[in-house]
């Protein structure tokens, strides 16, 4: 693949595309890529089976990928898991992988309607007092488990399902602008600037959720 033509497809999980680099930070995929015995640790762990066009890849710390060399990058559910400070240093790195011109898009969940729900719930006297109990639960930022032992903290670790920072559209635009980029527009699933995005966006992931799309 031509590091001069890039789709890139950051937080990918298990959707993953031959025409695009598919990147995930996941500890169990850093596990799971362990020579010989990987894949045995993290079956054991209860991790899932990564494919193998599957890289490992911290949009924090950084890919190795050169500036202005990607035409396309796709981030679905990934930048809700970043505290604010390192959704800063993501989005500045993720600005300076894309080509003039460049597209990114985004889908997060969306706190308003989580917050819409949450607001409804505590009126309703049959679900006033699980209210907040719901909130925490669909928004992913609790969390129901244990860390009471070396195996269960592990598995919190290598699950990475809790949310950090929530969004809503006009947070997130307002973030997209002040990293520098433009035409940003909320936008829907099947509504891409450019087809390529279909191989990689899935339809489900815009449940409860809001996609943005902007240009460098």
């Amino acid at each position: 693949m031509s590091q001069t033509n890039l789709c890139l497809h950051v937080g990918c999980g298990l959707i993953v595309a031959d025409s695009w680099k598919n990147v995930d930070a996941s500890p169990s995929l850093r596990i799971s890529q362990i020579p010989i015995v990987g894949r045995s640790i993290c079956s054991a762990l209860k991790g899932p089976k990564w494919p193998d066009l599957v890289e490992y890849g911290n949009i924090v710390t950084g890919l190795k990928i050169s500036p202005n060399s990607c035409d396309l990058i796709y981030a679905s559910h990934v930048l809700e898991h970043l505290s604010i400070l390192d959704f800063q240093v993501a989005m500045q790195n993720l600005y300076g992988y894309l080509k003039p011109g460049g597209t990114f898009r985004a889908v997060v969940p969306d706190l308003e309607q989580y917050a819409k729900q949450y607001l409804v719930q505590r009126q309703n006297g049959q679900l006033r007092d699980r209210a907040a109990a719901n909130f925490m639960e669909v928004s992913c930022l609790g969390h129901q488990g244990t860390r009471r032992n070396l195996y269960y903290r592990l598995r919190e670790a290598f699950a990475n399902h809790r949310h950090q920072w929530m969004w809503d559209d006009a947070s997130l635009t307002t973030a997209f602008e002040r990293q520098g980029f433009k035409n940003t527009r909320l936008c829907r699933y099947g509504d891409w600037r450019d087809p390529r995005f279909a191989d990689v966006e899935n339809e489900a992931s815009y449940d409860g959720a809001i996609g943005i799309e902007a240009m460098k």
